[in-house]
C-alpha cells in the first residue's frame, strides 16, 4: 500500500510539472495573439465618441459591454442606451466577474460601464449620451475566438490539468504520511501473547517467521542439588520411622501370643 501511494504521488507530481510547463510554453507562444484579441480598440462592434450612435448586429447569446477608458472615468457611470425593435434594453451594472480590457501595447485599460444581454437576434442601435468616448464589444464573441485558437486552448487545458494533478499529488502525499505514521505505530506497539516484543524478538520473528520460545538453561541451578539432598534425607527418615513402628507392632504381637498360649 505504501509503495503504491509513493508511486502515485510521484506520478502525479511529475504529471503536474509537465502540464504546467506545457501551459506556460503555450501562453508564451500565444501571448501576442491573445493581446490582439483582448484589445478593444481593434476588436469591437462600435467606437463612439460623445453624442454618437451606431447600429450593431446582435445574436441571441451575445453579451454586449460598453467600455470606457479608466483614466477618463468618474464615480458615476456614463449614460448609454441600447434600443431594439421592442424598445430600449434595460441592461445592468458591471460586477467583479466582468473583466477589464487592455490595449495591445498595455498603455490603456478599459472597464465596463454597462452590460446588455438582449437574448434575441437582430439589429440594435446603441447611443452614447456621455461626454466621453465609449467602445462597444461582445464578450461572447471574444470567448468564441479564444476557444478557436489551438495554443490558447492548449494553455487552458494544460493549466487546468496541471492544477488538478498538483491537488492530487498533495492529497496523496498526506495520505502517504498518514499511512507511514500508522505503520510505525503498529510496529512499535506489537504485542504477542500479552507481552510486548523486544527488538531482538522482532528481528528473530522476521527472520524465522515466528517468535522463538525461550530456551531453558543447560546449567544446573545451584539450589537444585541442595533441595534434592534434603528431600532424600526426609524420605530415608520416614522409611526408618515406618520400619521401627512395624518392628514394635510385631514384637507386641509375639508377646501377646506367648501370654495367651502359656
Amino acid at each position: 500500500m505504501s509503495t503504491r501511494l509513493r508511486r502515485a504521488t510521484k506520478g502525479s507530481a511529475i504529471a503536474a510539472l509537465v502540464l504546467l510547463l506545457v501551459g506556460v510554453a503555450a501562453y508564451a507562444s500565444s501571448y501576442d495573439e491573445l493581446a490582439g484579441l483582448m484589445d478593444p480598440e481593434k476588436n469591437n462592434l462600435a467606437d463612439l465618441h460623445s453624442g454618437e450612435s451606431a447600429q450593431i448586429e446582435i445574436s441571441g447569446g451575445s453579451q454586449i459591454a460598453a467600455l470606457r477608458l479608466i483614466n477618463e472615468s468618474s464615480t458615476e457611470y456614463p449614460q448609454v442606451r441600447l434600443v431594439g425593435v421592442d424598445g430600449e434594453e434595460e441592461g445592468r451594472e458591471p460586477n467583479l466577474l466582468d473583466t477589464k480590457w487592455i490595449s495591445e501595447d498595455s498603455g490603456r485599460i478599459y472597464e465596463a460601464v454597462r452590460i446588455y444581454e438582449p437574448g434575441s437576434t437582430g439589429t440594435f442601435t446603441i447611443h452614447n449620451d456621455a461626454e466621453q468616448r465609449l467602445i462597444v464589444v461582445d464578450n461572447a464573441e471574444l470567448q468564441s475566438k479564444l476557444l478557436a485558437e489551438p495554443l490558447l486552448l492548449l494553455m487552458m487545458i494544460s493549466c487546468c490539468g496541471g492544477l488538478s494533478a498538483t491537488l492530487a499529488a498533495i492529497i496523496l502525499f498526506f495520505l502517504q504520511l498518514r499511512n507511514r505514521g500508522e505503520t510505525e505505530q503498529k510496529v512499535s506497539g506489537l504485542v504477542v501473547d500479552g507481552q510486548v516484543m523486544t527488538t531482538n524478538e522482532l528481528y528473530r520473528m522476521q527472520r524465522g517467521g515466528a517468535k522463538e520460545e525461550p530456551v531453558e538453561s543447560a546449567v544446573a541451578d545451584p539450589f537444585v542439588d541442595r533441595e534434592s539432598k534434603t528431600t532424600r534425607q526426609e524420605e530415608i527418615q520416614d522409611s526408618k520411622e515406618e520400619s521401627t513402628d512395624s518392628a514394635k507392632i510385631d514384637a507386641d504381637s509375639v508377646e501377646w501370643r506367648s501370654w495367651d498360649e502359656g
